[in-house]
């Protein structure tokens, strides 16, 4: 006898849309660039950290919550400036220079043998993103492979199925449907391609338990978005009454 087909209303599912639309820009926004004092001043008076979603599921996720959550009890970047030039200088080592980047941010050193940037694996990525219409602000100037990119990619495709699912178009759910495969290829193919070695990179190069525990937070969360995009991809998303 074959199984019935788990249903529900596309107002439900848009909750863990909103679910995910706050982690995304959370990380896209610590990975894309270094942090500014605004935003830590944001995500800390928010308490944006013990809100992250998917703690309850997730060791890994929970525990780098509470990595963030100790060094911020022991530091206050808001407030002192020798705090937050610290965080500033661990993004700027890792991911920038000036000198040996520690932890390459581009999806390309870790999966191409010769490590080459503009080359297969970062125009695949490009043409992704063309697909939609994205494209780089520094187009040709910084590899569209970088994580930050790729995060923030995702939490766009996410956006445009909060936007079909507000929409009540008789199409929202089959658009809904797409887009979550769309995603969870990207992340599969992408993201979860690089991202394990690039947490393990940071773990071993950060200064501070701050961006240990972004990065640990980054891997576990990837990997509990994509088991999400595929529970959502097996449920029948109905249009609401």
């Amino acid at each position: 006898m074959e199984a019935v087909k788990q249903s529900l209303p596309v107002k439900d599912i848009v909750n863990v849309f909103f679910a995910r639309e706050f982690a995304y820009d959370i990380l896209r926004r610590f990975f894309i660039e270094e942090p500014s004092k605004e935003y830590i001043k944001e995500f800390i008076q928010r308490n944006m950290i013990d809100q992250f979603p998917f703690q309850d599921e997730s060791d890994g996720i929970r525990e780098g919550v509470q990595v963030m959550k100790k060094y911020l009890s022991q530091h206050d970047p808001i407030h002192i400036d020798n705090h937050f030039e610290d965080l500033h200088w661990d993004y700027t080592r890792m991911f920038i220079g000036p000198f040996e980047i520690l932890a390459q941010p581009w999806e390309s050193v870790y999966v191409r043998k010769d490590k080459l940037l503009f080359q297969k694996t970062t125009m695949d990525v490009r043409k992704v993103y063309e697909k939609y219409g994205f494209q780089t602000a520094d187009f040709n100037i910084e590899p569209d492979d970088h994580v930050g990119l790729e995060l923030d990619f995702v939490y766009r495709l996410n956006q445009l199925c909060i936007q079909a699912g507000k929409s009540e178009r008789p199409d929202a759910s089959k658009e809904i449907n797409y887009l979550l495969k769309e995603q969870q290829r990207f992340i599969n193919d992408h993201l979860l391609a690089f991202i394990p070695m690039l947490a393990e990179k940071v773990a071993t190069h950060a200064e501070t338990d701050f961006f240990r525990g972004l990065a640990k937070i980054l891997e576990h969360f990837l990997q509990m978005d994509s088991k999400v995009l595929q529970e959502l991809l097996n449920i029948e998303i109905i249009q609401d009454k």
